[in-house]
């Protein structure tokens, strides 16, 4: 996969976790948290893959953006992609780890810091 088409792929990823609300099934979304995903959050909280799967499946519809979303690769199997996301209570800097296995793209690691 092109660099260009695996950003727009990861992009599509990182958008539909930002609105699981905007999916006909949420459940769908489980399989791209690796077994030992984990999320240090805005409010300095640590959530595991379970604790953000049940957020996940139970969150309400939010207004949020994604700007200068852009990759690096690491490895031919790992991709760390930053961005900058916009919801009307913050805007924060965002940095996710995803790596390549089972045929499929996961979220190993993410991580949200306020931006000042």
């Amino acid at each position: 996969m092109k660099k260009t088409e695996l950003q727009d792929h990861l992009y599509a990823l990182e958008e539909r976790l930002l609105h699981p609300d905007r999916e006909a099934d949420r459940t769908a979304l489980i399989p791209f948290f690796a077994e030992e995903y984990r999320e240090f959050c805005t409010s300095g909280r640590v959530f595991n893959r379970q604790q953000v799967i049940d957020v996940l499946l139970t969150s309400a519809a939010r207004h949020a953006t994604i700007h200068h979303f852009y990759i690096a690769q690491l490895a031919e199997n790992i991709v760390l992609a930053t961005y900058r996301a916009t919801t009307s209570v913050a805007v924060s800097h965002r940095s996710s780890l995803w790596i390549f296995r089972d045929n499929r793209w996961q979220l190993v690691f993410h991580q949200g810091t306020i931006a000042s």
